[in-house]
């Protein structure tokens, strides 16, 4: 399916609508992603998840490079659309940079969820997303299409894969409770943010280091985001916490200076420590907020 460039205003004014919610976090539940492929005669949600695509690039921060490039996936567990964009964050590191791709998979993994189909102006992903994608043990059953009509599997991108298993690691599992008996070393946070702290950093992909970590972040409006840290078996790309919660952030349609307090979980006397870029990258986007690192032991 080819689609053309030109797309019905109204239809992206409705996917534009229902996106920006404030609780919708550039989500098209699966019911209104039906409606709409009925009412504008289309022929799946696969092609209403491509002319979605300029709605997804809306989202896209190229702060540096001004490339904006847009990514829409599909859930397989509930059909919704995630929509995306690349996202990079001056005056900090460019290695901080999350692609659209990595944008769209981390959304995913938050929900506790994995994607079936993602949706780009072109499937020819770079060497990092390739390798972002890959991380997923549902990675193999992953299409890729495009404005062009092709309609790819990961496998056809990258032939010659580095998954997780040559390090003899299962792959990152959608909901998996990996670290479930962390433990703060006292004093611990505020009972609030020690539990949502806790809850990310049980489901944080960190098999390489054995160091999870997480991070919640509270905004002006009251929002706020917990996430943990996604690593890769190739070490980079891999996510800190901070890099997840930001996607969320810019998912609900915030902004990073609008970060009030942020809130680092990590282990204490790990291999790895996320504190001095947690602090670095929250210090560059949103300098007025206030920062805490609690320490917790793997129990």
């Amino acid at each position: 399916m080819v689609i053309g460039a030109t797309t019905e205003p109204a239809l992206l004014a409705e996917i534009e609508s229902i996106a920006a919610r404030p609780s919708g976090g550039s989500t098209i539940q699966s019911d209104a992603a039906a409606e709409l492929v009925a009412r504008y005669g289309l022929a799946s949600t696969i092609e209403l998840a491509l002319l979605a695509l300029p709605v997804a690039g809306a989202i896209a921060r190229p702060a540096i490079s001004g490339y904006r490039v847009a990514a829409v996936g599909i859930e397989a567990e509930t059909g919704d659309l995630l929509l995306g964009g690349n996202l990079e964050f001056p005056p900090s590191e460019l290695s901080t940079t999350i692609h659209a791709e990595g944008f769209v998979a981390i959304r995913a993994r938050n929900r506790g969820r994995t994607l079936a189909t993602l949706a780009l102006p072109k499937a020819h992903s770079c060497a990092h997303c390739r390798q972002t994608l890959s991380e997923g043990a549902a990675a193999d059953g992953l299409t890729l299409v495009d404005l062009e009509g092709n309609s790819l599997t990961l496998a056809d991108l990258y032939p010659w894969p580095f998954r997780p298993a040559a390090l003899g690691v299962t792959g990152d599992t959608a909901g998996r409770v990996s670290w479930p008996n962390l433990a703060f070393v006292a004093p611990p946070p505020p009972p609030e943010i020690a539990a949502a702290l806790l809850e990310a950093g049980s489901r944080a992909h960190a098999p390489y280091s054995g160091a999870p970590s997480a991070v919640v972040l509270r905004t002006a409006d009251g929002l706020v985001h917990a996430t943990g840290c996604v690593e890769s078996v190739a070490f980079n790309p891999s996510f800190s916490a901070l890099q997840t919660a930001l996607v969320e952030v810019i998912a609900a349609r915030q902004e990073p200076a609008e970060i009030l307090d942020a809130w680092l979980g990590a282990a204490d006397g790990g291999p790895v420590d996320p504190e001095p870029g947690f602090r670095a990258l929250l210090r560059a986007l949103a300098p007025g907020a206030s920062a805490h690192v609690a320490r917790w032991r793997l129990g």
